[in-house]
């Protein structure tokens, strides 16, 4: 099992707060997203090779810098870019990632993070 920590999404990612506006606002949090769970992954492999099944099973959990209520499919959502990231430091395509389990805490320390463990006994 791999597992790639990181940084909570920027909310510019969330789908629900950016309804309505142009697709150019969200683009420079999108690539700076996608570059995060590459190199987050590349530091995770430490130079091994990633054997990928054609269904790979991933679970996200959402460390919550706070106790609000979020809505765990919109979290997912924003981390897109950061999916889309890792399936390329990993060199497989990300529809591979089945089933993909969401799961929530919250983070003593306050500041929020991302954990996604990719593998058998994610």
């Amino acid at each position: 099992m791999l597992t790639v920590k990181l940084e909570w999404p920027d909310a510019s990612l969330m789908p629900n707060r950016k309804n309505g506006r142009h697709w150019g606002g969200t683009q420079g949090a999108k690539v700076r997203a996608r570059q995060e769970g590459y190199f987050a992954t590349k530091q995770a492999l430490a130079g091994s090779v990633f054997a990928g099944a054609d269904r790979t099973p991933v679970r996200v959990t959402f460390v919550s810098p706070d106790k609000r209520a979020r809505d765990l499919d919109n979290l997912l959502a924003a981390c897109k870019p950061h999916v889309d990231g890792i399936a390329q430091a990993l060199g497989i395509d990300d529809k591979h990632f089945r089933p993909i389990t969401i799961d929530a805490a919250i983070d003593q320390f306050k500041r929020g993070f991302v954990l996604v463990e990719i593998g058998e006994a994610a």
